[in-house]
């Protein structure tokens, strides 16, 4: 047998186990969030850590910045694809029940995602590998920390001071900026200088800022958008069951975005705000809509709360509304993103290190039915970590998370390491780490750039040398 088929059969062998593991985990699946509680940081932090470990294939996280006191502004990223969407709650304290919604999205998504399953018609397979979905579930965590349990969850020397900006009162309950007293969903460079009702001073509302983007929570945002890059955005808020859609919009995004609206407005049935030649900016939605061009939404959940947090009893009818509306917006990502991104015509040398089905379309909803095994390939045409190849079916794609691209020669030599040298299971630096070889002399099969594939007692493995 050729050592180069070999590997390639060793790296399916080797992924037969997370096979059956995967299909264990599938039957096995329940609820990890809770959304019908009050729902606070460090409860979301616990259920963001355990979810990532339950679903390591489809969730990750990271912290995008921190709070004044410290508290890690937390985004999760659900689904594969190449498409990017974002999703974002609790701008607002008192708002914290976006919270509960997201998490539960993110929570019931990947149940129904390792199922095969289908939400109101949406199989989340074909849209998780399609599009990512980018959740930062709480943009506001000192702020919802300090509505949920008062002064005692902040260091005592900043207590007065919370106090003083809540009006001398130890009722939190209807705070709604930061714990700087700063309303986060004003701090936007949308117009931000023609911001009405600005409260002119540090305060449990409506107080713009000294300038725009001056705090540690909304610098984040701003620059983890500018990161992911999203096509469209959903920011959730309460309450009101009422729905914005519009930010001195452009005449050519107009028909789009009002489509866009429409269809969210009759999944939801919420009441979409008419726009106003003048609207008071600052939001992120504004900001979005503006500096992007992209499609961006403000649902109000819940009916008219007034100044204090929607009661738990709300919580099934809000999730009812808005279950699968974050299905939509990847949908809608994924068309956008696909409008926007140039497929690249030329060949590329494309290795795959494990066995992946076939399409007949730059799109997860259009299997051929078929599979590739792992091996070295020509691709034609790449759009994102999608490729172009000729098989048996005629022209076909594939789908590659993390594309390995490069020539891989079969040439025998001799290697001296030199130093204590990892083994990788493929050839970069990103893959799993196998083990470690002491100095000596190795003979290799095989060679890609400054990588060499070598036979050890764990088996095949890859070294780099430079």
């Amino acid at each position: 047998m050729p050592n180069k088929i070999r590997g390639m059969l060793l790296v399916v062998f080797a992924l037969v186990p997370f096979l059956f593991a995967a299909a264990a985990h599938a039957a096995e699946t329940t609820d990890i969030v809770n959304p019908n509680q009050t729902y606070t940081y460090e409860q979301m932090t616990e259920d963001i850590r355990q979810l990532a470990k339950s679903y390591p294939e489809l969730i990750e996280y990271k912290s995008i910045g921190k709070t004044r006191y410290g508290r890690d502004i937390w985004a999760v990223r659900l689904g594969t694809g190449d498409a990017k969407v974002l999703v974002n709650a609790s701008h607002h304290a008192r708002e914290w029940m976006t919270t509960n919604l997201v998490m539960n999205m993110i929570d019931q998504y990947a149940q129904l995602y390792v199922r095969n399953g289908a939400m109101n018609g949406r199989a989340l397979q074909s849209v998780l590998n399609n599009t990512s979905i980018w959740f930062v579930p709480m943009v506001n965590p000192d702020g919802v920390t300090l509505q949920q349990k008062g002064v005692s969850a902040f260091p005592s020397e900043a207590r007065a001071g919370l106090l003083a900006m809540n009006e001398k009162s130890s009722d939190f309950s209807r705070w709604k900026a930061n714990a700087e007293g700063i309303d986060l969903n004003r701090q936007y460079p949308a117009e931000w200088k023609s911001i009405r009702n600005d409260s002119g001073r540090p305060y449990y509302k409506n107080f713009k800022g000294d300038e725009p983007l001056q705090t540690a929570e909304t610098k984040a945002m701003v620059a983890f958008t500018k990161e992911v890059d999203p096509d469209m955005e959903l920011s959730y808020h309460s309450s009101g069951s009422i729905l914005y859609w519009n930010f001195h919009t452009l005449d050519k995004n107009l028909e789009r975005d009002r489509k866009i609206m429409s269809q969210v407005a009759a999944m939801t049935g919420y009441t979409p705000v008419k726009p106003e030649s003048n609207p008071s900016g600052g939001g992120f939605t504004d900001w979005f809509i503006q500096s992007l061009g992209r499609p961006g939404l403000t649902p109000e959940i819940g009916r008219y709360a007034g100044e204090g947090s929607l009661p738990l009893s709300e919580f099934p009818r809000i999730w009812n509304e808005n279950r699968d509306l974050g299905l939509f917006v990847a949908q809608q990502g994924f068309e956008l993103w696909k409008e926007r991104i140039p497929v690249e015509y030329k060949t590329f040398d494309l290795i795959l290190t494990e066995p992946l089905p076939l399409y007949s379309e730059a799109d997860s909803r259009n299997k051929a039915g078929a599979s590739l095994t792992a091996q070295p390939l020509k691709a034609d045409a790449r759009l994102g970590n999608w490729f172009r190849v000729n098989t048996w079916l005629g022209k076909s794609w594939v789908h590659v998370n993390k594309p390995l691209l490069g020539k891989i020669e079969v040439k025998e030599s001799k290697i001296e390491l030199t130093e204590d040298t990892r083994m990788y299971r493929e050839p970069r630096q990103s893959s799993g780490i196998l083990s470690e070889l002491s100095p000596q002399t190795v003979t290799a099969f095989e060679q890609m750039e400054d990588w060499y594939h070598i036979r050890t007692w764990l088996g095949d493995a890859w070294v780099q040398v430079k």
